[in-house]
């Protein structure tokens, strides 16, 4: 039976994954030396991406993560058996894989992302600039045709508005939240109401103190951006486990 992946930790760890994973299969422990990888029955092929399993997924890992350090594979990694799972996975990468969870050990990643609706973004964003607010008004009652060229110049305007307000709340966010991690990486928004879309690495000791500035930070900000703050999870912005001994790690 193909094997789905979910990720590499330390053998031995005293972990119990969950009962169900990915498509309801059980997950279990394949060992080899001092590495083990969380895996489950991969029945169907290729694995469908839907909210059940990329939740199953996600809740595999998050089960180990609250105590011990695990190296994660994306979504979807299948390889031929467990027998491959030890030989091509652990055994072939085994300094590698040992050297990175050594790295982690007692790191863990904490997602934050800035959010804001999309009228009150603009709003907000022609508030702070007077002259958006004088050419909206100039262009209004007035025939398209006319002032097609205007509009354009209007929108592109408010275009560069918006992506410097990103750029803004994104360096006061690493500013505030980054003396408290490791590492940090910045991702480009998801989607329109996005303003802020940031990964930090942060020592489990130190968890205490990024959460109060994060709820600092959140009383900072204008009421209309809410933080979405996400974790403890593994690093999967830090380590890429797929690309082997290749991969660079954050150290």
């Amino acid at each position: 039976m193909d094997a789905y992946v979910y990720g590499v930790i330390a053998a031995g760890a005293g972990v119990r994954p969950p009962d169900e994973g990915v498509d309801d299969q059980r997950v279990e422990l394949v060992e080899h030396g001092e590495l083990a990888a969380l895996v489950s029955d991969a029945p169907r092929l290729p694995v469908k991406a839907n909210r059940r399993n990329l939740m199953a997924h996600s809740r595999v890992l998050q089960s180990v993560i609250g105590g011990r350090c695990v190296l994660p594979m994306r979504f979807g990694v299948v390889m031929p058996d467990r027998a491959a799972v030890a030989e091509e996975l652990l055994e072939q990468n085994a300094d590698w894989l040992a050297s990175q969870l050594r790295v982690f050990e007692t790191y863990v990643e904490l997602d934050v992302r800035a959010l804001c609706r999309e009228d009150d973004l603009l709003r907000a964003v022609v508030a702070e600039r007077p002259q958006l607010a004088e050419l909206r008004e100039s262009l209004r009652g007035r025939p398209g045709p006319a002032t097609h060229y205007e509009r354009i110049r209007l929108g592109e305007l408010v275009a560069s508005a918006v992506a410097e307000k990103r750029e803004e709340l994104t360096e006061r966010t690493v500013e505030a939240l980054g003396p408290f991690a490791a590492a940090t990486k910045r991702s480009d928004p998801t989607h329109e109401e996005m303003l802020a879309n940031l990964a930090f690495l942060v020592d489990r000791g130190r968890l205490p103190e990024f959460d109060a500035a994060v709820d600092a930070l959140d009383s900072e900000l204008d009421e209309a951006i809410r933080l979405h703050y996400i974790g403890p999870l593994p690093p999967h912005n830090f380590v890429d486990v797929e690309a082997g001994t290749e991969a660079q790690a954050w150290a």
